[in-house]
């Protein structure tokens, strides 16, 4: 399987996630009143990128899922060396920053938010990918053995269950995810993405995929727009609309993965990417490979930066504001990235 594709996803759905975090408070936050146009063009940009994580999410099922002779002990080293250390160590260190220098939070917090595997913002998916990997070698049996349609039916099972657990959660309260079942929603993507990894469609099964997107998203933004207005507050029913699980960001995810696909088996230069080993490629691979402690890193740079500059309450400077926090978070990130990379006791932790 030609993986370049892999790696242009894996880089835009980093630049997403940044993207994500920089813009997601002008929606949420008192950045600006709630219905006014620069509130309506947060929700539009935050709407766009919301397919981020599940992005990564698949590309990990794509990579993993197929069957292979890897024994249970040398696929837990390998996958737990790469992830272990960095949940450990950037665990401590947000909660380190939130206990000792912000002192929003006391011990008892800093414990709780550990125990329902959320230590910091975007950590949580660390403990995804956690539960994800140690399902990993019984989901290959599956994937061996099952015929396609069988995936099918069990993607698309997995991916109701994800479903309905979210709008329980969000709806109800009941069933709030912890540290040892943050994973277990997210098993249909982590499938859909071994299914879709081949995919192959026809020009106008490419248009249908884009309209999908540009449908899912419009729905995303109305539904957000319409249900926090009508309560006249950001709350949890209008936040379901924007979770990774909720119908309209699935859809999208789903059809950005596959135009992702669409690219690679399309345009010639990707298609051969795998065997190019000129500097285009190598550089690309250089940024893929960076982008798990772009991840890691980012937020802290970008709590800092937002500190300074702040989020202007106008539509135009608003989106520069972010675009451009984006981009400086993203430099400095993968910077920080190379230079723990460089550093052999820090290495491991990114």
């Amino acid at each position: 399987m030609a993986t370049v594709w892999l790696d242009i996803a894996r880089v835009a759905a980093m630049v997403a996630v940044v993207l994500l975090h920089a813009v997601a408070p002008v929606v949420t936050w008192d950045y600006t009143e709630l219905g006014s146009v620069t509130w309506w063009t947060g929700n539009v940009v935050d709407s766009l990128v919301r397919w981020c994580v599940p992005v990564f999410i698949m590309i990990s099922g794509a990579l993993l899922l197929a069957p292979r002779r890897e024994g249970l002990r040398s696929f837990y080293q390998r996958r737990f060396s790469r992830i272990g250390l960095p949940l450990l160590a950037w665990s401590a260190f947000y909660l380190a920053v939130d206990l000792f220098h912000e002192r929003s939070i006391d011990w008892p917090e800093a414990l709780s938010r550990v125990l329902s595997g959320s230590p910091a913002t975007h950590l949580y998916f660390l403990f995804v990918l956690a539960g994800l990997y140690a399902l990993t070698p019984f989901l290959r049996v599956i994937t061996q053995h099952a015929t396609t349609r069988t995936l099918w039916w069990f993607a698309a099972l997995m991916s109701a269950l994800g479903m309905a657990d979210q709008l329980i959660s969000d709806f109800d309260g009941a069933g709030s995810p912890n540290a040892v079942t943050r994973f277990l929603p997210f098993v249909g993507y982590y499938v859909l993405g071994y299914l879709l990894r081949e995919t192959t469609l026809s020009r106008r099964g490419t248009w249908a995929v884009a309209g999908l997107f540009a449908a899912s998203t419009a729905a995303t933004v109305a539904l957000v727009g319409a249900v926090a207005i009508s309560h006249q507050e950001w709350n949890t029913q209008a936040a379901y609309t924007y979770d990774y699980l909720s119908p309209t960001v699935m859809a999208m995810s789903v059809a950005v993965f596959l135009l992702f696909q669409q690219l690679g088996s399309r345009w010639p230069r990707f298609t051969a990417g795998d065997r190019d080993t000129g500097p285009a490629r190598r550089r690309l691979k250089a940024v893929s490979d960076l982008s798990f402690g772009v991840f890691l890193v980012h937020l802290i740079v970008l709590r800092e930066l937002r500190s300074l500059t702040g989020i202007p309450d106008h539509p135009v400077a608003m989106v520069a504001t972010v675009l451009g926090q984006t981009l400086a978070v993203l430099v400095v990130s993968f910077a920080v990235t190379a230079l723990l990379r460089r550093i052999p006791g820090l290495r491991a932790t990114v």
